[in-house]
């Protein structure tokens, strides 16, 4: 039963990464280069949420692929996760930038937020995951309303029945050793989470239908 539940999850999450791939609900689709569903397996118990993909991720339509995605990588080491064993994708799926192409990333405005909206609450429908990381403020604000990442960074929050962890974005910490040092920290608030979910045996939350 259990194999039989993870192979339907596996495949209505592939079908809704294809049908992601061919969105046209907002201006993004014209200027893409391909849009960037997610990754990661069906029936992870972490998934990481990013604001939008950047360049890098637009071509090789995988997120987290650039600067940040090696320090998400380290992150993750630090608490003993594998890339492989998370969904990580981000609020928006193609690509937001200003200026001439190829042009500079930005942060995805309120109409982007709204058309990608109903494709992140399916895969949290799908997924079911026990703990969303949000990253970055734009992440923050969909599931956490009015808080700012700056006061809320590593202290977990309960949204809708699961636990929601804001973090930094990892891009934002590239450049800025402070910001690096703070996520690191955070990310132990993770590693805790995940031992006292192992040491509860705690069942995770049913599909609702219908």
């Amino acid at each position: 039963m259990a194999r039989q539940t993870r192979s339907t999850r596996t495949h209505a999450l592939a079908k809704l990464h294809t049908d992601i791939r061919s969105c046209t609900r907002c201006p993004l689709h014209r200027t893409r280069t391909q849009a960037v569903p997610g990754a990661g397996p069906a029936d992870a118990r972490v998934m990481f949420v990013g604001e939008a993909p950047g360049r890098r991720e637009d071509i090789a339509g995988e997120p987290f692929v650039g600067v940040a995605g090696r320090f998400l990588d380290t992150l993750l080491d630090s608490v003993g996760l594998a890339r492989d064993r998370v969904y990580i994708t981000n609020v928006v799926k193609s690509r937001p930038f200003v200026g001439p192409p190829p042009g500079r990333n930005r942060a995805p405005v309120a109409g982007e937020v709204a058309a990608c909206g109903s494709w992140l609450d399916e895969q949290i429908t799908i997924i079911q995951p026990e703990i969303i990381v949000a990253m970055g403020r734009v992440a923050l604000e969909y599931f956490l309303p009015g808080e700012r990442i700056s006061r809320v960074h590593g202290r977990p929050r309960q949204h809708e029945g699961r636990t929601v962890l804001p973090l930094f974005h990892p891009a934002a910490a590239s450049h800025r050793q402070a910001l690096r040092d703070t996520l690191r920290a955070d990310f132990q608030v993770l590693g805790t989470l995940l031992r006292a979910g192992r040491k509860e045996g705690r069942p995770r939350p049913k599909k609702v239908t219908g």
